[in-house]
């Protein structure tokens, strides 16, 4: 991907980030949310591990930008990607996993 590409989708991650941090706390603990300050309100471990295999955590910046990429190359506009877009591609991934695993 281009460089300006990146930069956009890095900027889209801190965005749905802050809206999703947001959308977990009171309205008083929403005022403090900010951008420099959010990460600090992510899940701390990168990685989780699920029957012998480490797979990618839920809801932090690495795993947004990913599944971010993946929308982009099914074709969907950057600019109207939701955070129930990534939830969807989250539900559809274990879904899948579940369905191999039988």
């Amino acid at each position: 991907m281009r460089k300006k590409t990146l930069k956009q989708i890095d900027a889209k991650v801190d965005s749905l980030l802050v809206e999703w941090v947001k959308s977990l706390l009171s309205d008083e603990e929403q005022e403090q949310v900010t951008l420099e300050n959010y990460k600090t309100l992510l899940p701390k471990e990168e990685y989780i591990l699920a029957r012998g295999t480490n797979y990618l955590s839920f809801y932090t910046c690495r795993w947004a930008r990913q599944n971010i990429k993946k929308l982009i190359r099914k074709g969907v506009d950057l600019d109207s990607i939701t955070i129930g877009d990534l939830e969807w591609m989250l539900k559809k991934t274990r879904t899948n996993r579940q369905l191999n695993s039988f």
